[in-house]
């Protein structure tokens, strides 16, 4: 058996908008001639720790304000991020299908914190992707040897029946230091060159 292990951010969907960046910045009351700063740059500063769950949604955005959110913002602002990644990469999702109908199994890797996974997690365009392993469930983040490692023993797979494509090529380079067919991700079309043994 061989598994087409997918990266989600950027890959299996498009990156958030301007437009939801923008909106995800008033919805934090970012004001960049105050902070000094670009509200993205600040967005990725604890990401990691957010995305391996090291930090609640509640630590996450408190640091990135640098107050505790007032009530009722805490739910606007995970609701919002989750909502600029979830946008299908439809040319994406069609090469997997095709990749499922020539006998490859599909399942998704990805960093993502709780709040985004459970978004994620409930888009109906992934129900052929079977299972989705995110960082916040598994307690690591790629590219640590551990999410690649959790997700082989799940699957019941050996490295070298996974092909691993990210657009990341930190993640790339993690995955294939195990052992895994880890592949850079820069265009649809690669899935199409993924061919099950026989």
């Amino acid at each position: 058996m061989t598994w087409l292990l997918c990266d989600y951010g950027e890959v299996l969907c498009l990156p958030p908008t301007e437009q939801d960046r923008a909106v995800l910045a008033t919805t934090a009351g970012w004001d960049t001639q105050d902070r000094g700063g670009d509200f993205w740059d600040a967005y990725w500063v604890d990401r990691v720790a957010y995305d391996r769950a090291d930090l609640t949604a509640q630590d996450y955005w408190a640091r990135l304000l640098g107050r505790p959110p007032e009530p009722g913002q805490l739910d606007r602002l995970t609701k919002v991020d989750a909502a600029g990644w979830l946008h299908p990469n439809p040319l994406s999702l069609a090469a997997a299908q095709r990749a499922a109908q020539r006998g490859l199994r599909l399942a998704i890797l990805s960093n993502a914190p709780i709040e985004v996974a459970r978004e994620i997690d409930r888009a109906p365009w992934l129900a052929p992707f079977s299972p989705r392993f995110f960082s916040c469930d598994l307690g690591a983040v790629k590219p640590e040897p551990a999410a690649y490692q959790a997700v082989l023993a799940s699957l019941g797979a050996r490295p070298e029946e996974v092909v691993f494509f990210d657009d990341r090529p930190v993640n790339v380079t993690g995955a294939a230091a195990l052992g895994i067919d880890a592949r850079l991700f820069d265009d649809p079309a690669q899935l199409d060159l993924v061919r099950a043994p026989g």
